[in-house]
């Protein structure tokens, strides 16, 4: 008897029978107690053909592939087939996701450097700025100090009378507002704006020069000195401590 065995398209792809179409059959007649031999016998060969196929495809090496293929040659059943298949392709399967690993690893990399690149970049330009701020600062302070101390030169050319002896009225003082002598610093206060009627001063009246004295022709002075303590001063008198209300060697001067 005899038994007929088709084989469809779909499975002939599967086995890696060449020249097969979607709608082609495949018809092998055998003797009926042979055709289970048969059709274990087409899967084994052609699973060998197929996955050698795919081994010299792959990304394998060179011994690796020619092993595989041995191994495949010499196999005698479907199961080893497939299983000697399945070790050569996990190790490729192993290679790729290293490979992927590591491109992700390097991108990583390569975005830590990026991000640490710009970090430092914006901190040297935001240092850059903090210095150039400070330096700004220390000339608009050198500025204000050449300023100052120019100022405090006119003030003490003005000055210069009282350093040769002779003295400075009181209009002048006025006019300038501050006076620098002997190392001290010399401004004025009004009687008219301060009266000072709790000031303990004997013989208290106005000189002819304008100043506030004492019976004994001592202008009056407020300082951070013990009162009683007597300065020398441009003005022509020596003066001494009555009141208070500055500090160190300035010294305020009472006028009319």
């Amino acid at each position: 008897m005899f038994k007929q065995l088709t084989i469809t398209s779909v499975m002939a792809a599967i086995l890696g029978i060449n020249g097969l179409q979607l709608s082609n059959n495949v018809e092998v007649v055998q003797v009926f107690p042979r055709v289970e031999l048969l059709r274990a016998e087409i899967s084994k060969e052609q699973l060998k053909s197929y996955y050698m196929h795919q081994l010299r495809q792959s990304s394998l090496k060179e011994n690796e592939i020619e092993d595989g293929i041995d191994g495949l040659s010499k196999a005698t059943t479907t199961e080893e087939v497939q299983s000697i298949y399945g070790k050569y392709a996990k190790i490729e399967i192993d290679r790729i996701q290293q490979k992927r690993d590591e491109e992700a690893k390097a991108k990583k990399a390569e975005e830590e450097r990026i991000a640490k690149e710009k970090a430092e970049e914006e901190a040297k330009a935001k240092k850059v700025e903090q210095e150039r701020i400070a330096k700004e600062k220390a000339q608009q302070q050198a500025q204000s100090q050449t300023v100052e101390q120019s100022q405090s030169q006119q003030t003490y050319s003005n000055t210069s009378a009282s350093n040769n002896g002779s003295k400075i009225t009181l209009a002048q003082f006025m006019f300038d507002g501050v006076i620098y002598s002997g190392g001290y610093k010399f401004t004025y206060y009004s009687q008219s704006v301060l009266p000072g009627g709790g000031l303990s001063i004997p013989g208290r009246h106005v000189n002819a020069d304008g100043f506030v004295s004492d019976g004994d022709g001592y202008i009056v002075l407020a300082g951070s000195a013990p009162k009683g303590t007597v300065y020398d001063t441009p003005f022509g008198y020596k003066g001494k401590i009555y009141d208070r209300g500055t500090y160190g060697n300035h010294l305020d001067v009472y006028v009319r």
